[in-house]
């Protein structure tokens, strides 16, 4: 083969790969039948009044049985400190919905992306509800 042949065809192989990489990757799974994605919207939005009123026990009412041992009240503290960090909460800007699996139970999940604007900053949270609507999940940053 020639030397431009062996580029041309090198060249065609990473754009190929990287377009497969970029389309799959693009691709937020799809959240299950079983969740109304309304629903789910709404609880997510009220999980982040909750964190804005520092109310702990109306999200520990929330909590899967995981989430009530692993988010101590001094993990309360440090979540409120980096929000308050934020200044005054101004709105939500956006809510995404996406479907969510965990690999080891094969338990589906629904995920919400959170983005929500402060008076000197913005926070992302990624909260995730169980088909029960207990919150199994809460990320921020």
């Amino acid at each position: 083969m020639k030397k431009s042949s062996i580029k041309l065809l090198t060249v065609f192989l990473l754009v190929t790969i990287l377009s497969t990489i970029s389309v799959t990757a693009c691709t937020a799974p799809e959240l299950s039948a079983d969740y109304n994605e309304v629903e789910v919207k709404t609880a997510a939005e009220n999980v982040v009044t909750l964190l804005n009123a520092q109310d702990s026990e109306g999200l520990r009412a929330l909590f899967t049985e995981q989430m009530n041992v692993a988010i101590t009240d001094d993990v309360f503290v440090q979540i409120y400190a980096a929000i308050e960090g934020g200044g005054t909460f101004d709105k939500i800007e956006s809510v995404n919905v996406v479907g969510s699996t965990d690999k080891s139970t094969a338990e589906e999940f629904a995920t919400t992306i959170v983005n929500a604007k402060y008076e000197n900053k913005s926070f992302t949270y990624t909260i995730t509800f169980n088909k029960q609507m207990q919150l199994a999940g809460l990320y921020y940053k």
